[in-house]
């Protein structure tokens, strides 16, 4: 794949991975192939390329048991990968603080994909994009359960930071943004909801951190949601945007480049 033709983003918002038909059973030196492929993109995922997070959390899904359909997806983040090998994340000056999102149901399984990312000084420290454990009966409750995952990963990096004595930025990563005013509003509202049992106990331990004022929330308009490139495949410019919002640029970055950005940004 190192000479094969670049891809402008590492999924494509058109096709849906779907599990192999019961009947296909992938030999075990393709398996094993795929599995390796898949592992040697989780680790450049989990180190340095965020932009690649969704990507791969949709084609682990189908370790056990890889078509053609999973083959093509795993080349194509290969290709996309070939083609920007001098992306990388960058610190300095920028936001500090974090971004939840979830794509409601869009599991085949009808389970929703959440994701999170933190920022320090303009450029991600966390990330994750993963499927939930339990169906949501709404889309406020799926921004929700992302949200929790996204408090408790706060929670830790505040702590991390003081026992660094890194105390710069404490309070600006309690700063969480989520794009749903439903799932805020759950966390601000004492009363118990009779549809959201099933994650009362979620429900309450992040009501209790914006009560004791240890998270802040604050309302995302969702084209500004970063967190998005963790919750789905998006076309060129959306992604494009994200990528830069997640602190990610060429090294270093070349005039041309930096102005196709801000023209990307503006137009946004």
């Amino acid at each position: 794949m190192s000479n094969s033709a670049s891809i402008s983003t590492p999924a494509d918002p058109h096709i849906r991975l779907l599990k192999s038909p019961p009947e296909h059973q992938a030999d075990q030196m393709n398996q094993q192939r795929y599995q390796s492929a898949v592992g040697s993109l989780m680790f450049a995922m989990i180190g340095t390329r965020p932009d690649i997070a969704f990507a791969v959390s949709a084609v682990s899904q189908h370790n056990t048991n890889p078509g053609e359909t999973h083959w093509t997806a795993v080349r194509r983040i290969f290709r996309y990968l070939s083609g920007t090998r001098n992306l990388g994340l960058n610190y300095g000056s920028g936001p500090c603080g974090g971004y939840t999102d979830a794509d409601w149901g869009a599991g085949e399984d009808r389970r929703s994909i959440g994701g999170y990312v933190f920022m320090i000084n303009g450029g991600a420290v966390s990330w994750t994009s993963k499927k939930q454990h339990s169906v949501a009966l709404s889309s406020t409750e799926a921004e929700y359960m992302a949200l929790t995952q996204g408090v408790k990963e706060g929670l830790w990096l505040r702590e991390l930071q003081g026992d660094l004595g890194a105390f710069r930025h404490q309070e600006e990563i309690k700063k969480i943004q989520c794009d749903n005013q439903g799932a805020i509003a759950l966390t601000r509202n004492p009363e118990y909801h009779a549809r959201t049992k099933h994650i009362d106990i979620q429900f309450h331990f992040v009501r209790q951190h914006v009560e004791s004022d240890a998270i802040q929330l604050v309302y995302c308009p969702t084209h500004q949601m970063t967190a998005d490139i963790f919750t789905k495949p998006l076309p060129r410019p959306q992604f494009t945007k994200h990528v830069i919002g997640l602190g990610m640029w060429e090294s270093p970055p070349s005039q041309h480049e930096n102005d196709k950005f801000r023209k990307l940004e503006i137009g946004d």
